[in-house]
């Protein structure tokens, strides 16, 4: 079949995006979203494509595909447990990715970096919900410092282009996400998926107990991923400041509520034991939005709404093992 001669000046004005870290949860999303608005090219890379944490590799690459925007996914991640035990390892591999897309992308004169930082950037004594500013204004949280240094590290540099160099680039901050394609490996899981599996475990094996990680009484905020995507491109087309951005559900629970929201999900009725020998992290972790009530969005997808989902996805893959 023969095109008409308009698509291919249309597919040819289209902007290109690249997804850095496509094949993770959030780079996933991300693409999933752009799929279906079909208003962009989409360039998806992983680690298996190109060494990022090459300059010569990584610069390469973009001279020769040339993005109009670049979404910056790609990460070393995971709780509690493997922050604290391998934070060189968090705070060189981050940092040297980082610094490489946004150098090599400022170079190739690329219209706009969209950097993902992380809510542990911010000062665990700031006054909460966090705000943009507070951002340096205090010490982070020990169990995750080398993340949370080599994400304040990527925001600054953006930071430091657009005040020397009169850019557009933005950094987006957005709280704990969860949904599809989230780790259930229990050494690098993050809170909701190690939920889901410790309590769906429990029940399973007909456990009267499940033993949770902390006292409960730490709060959180979580958004799930897809709700993230559709933030991220949100922000990217409205939001006309080159400052951070925050971006969050608004929805804080206890990780006691939380686990209870769990049970009541996957059906477990046996006890929760929380072990208070463990490590809660910071004690209140929320977002202010005030930035993102400006530009009019906010989260569509409620905390049990997006666990259910979660849930049925993680019997599915479960089931696939």
């Amino acid at each position: 079949m023969r095109l008409p001669q308009w698509y291919g000046y249309f597919i040819m004005n289209k902007k290109k995006i690249w997804i850095t870290g496509a094949q993770g949860m959030v780079g996933q999303s991300i693409d999933r979203f752009l799929l279906k608005t079909k208003k962009y090219l989409v360039l998806k890379t992983s680690r298996k494509d190109f060494d990022q944490s090459n300059q010569v590799k990584t610069k390469n690459w973009i001279v020769k595909n040339n993005p109009d925007i670049i979404i910056i996914c790609s990460a070393m991640v995971g709780g509690i447990h493997l922050n604290s035990k391998k934070p060189a390892d968090f705070l060189y591999e981050n940092s040297i990715i980082t610094l490489n897309i946004i150098k090599a992308a400022h170079e190739a004169n690329c219209k706009k970096i969209v950097f993902l930082g992380a809510s542990c950037m911010y000062p665990k004594n700031a006054k909460q919900p966090f705000s943009e500013e507070s951002i340096l204004n205090g010490e982070v949280e020990k169990t995750n410092e080398g993340y949370a240094i080599a994400k304040i590290l990527g925001v600054k540099y953006l930071d430091f282009l657009n005040q020397q160099y009169g850019t557009k680039h933005i950094s987006i901050i957005p709280t704990a996400s969860y949904g599809p394609k989230d780790c259930y490996d229990e050494s690098k899981n993050h809170v909701i998926p190690a939920l889901i599996k410790r309590i769906h475990n429990a029940k399973t094996k007909n456990k009267k107990e499940a033993v949770i990680w902390g006292s409960g009484n730490a709060k959180r905020e979580f958004i799930h991923v897809d709700d993230m995507a559709n933030g991220i491109m949100h922000i990217i087309e409205n939001y006309k400041e080159n400052s951070p951005i925050n971006l969050g559900s608004g929805e804080e629970v206890t990780i006691k509520k939380l686990s209870k929201i769990i049970c009541n999900v996957i059906g477990y009725k046996g006890m929760l034991i929380f072990d208070k020998s463990k490590p809660d992290g910071v004690k209140r972790k929320i977002l202010s939005n005030h930035k993102l009530k400006k530009i009019k969005w906010k989260s569509s997808i409620s905390l049990e709404q997006g666990i259910k989902m979660s849930y049925e996805e993680f019997l599915t893959v479960t089931k696939s093992l």
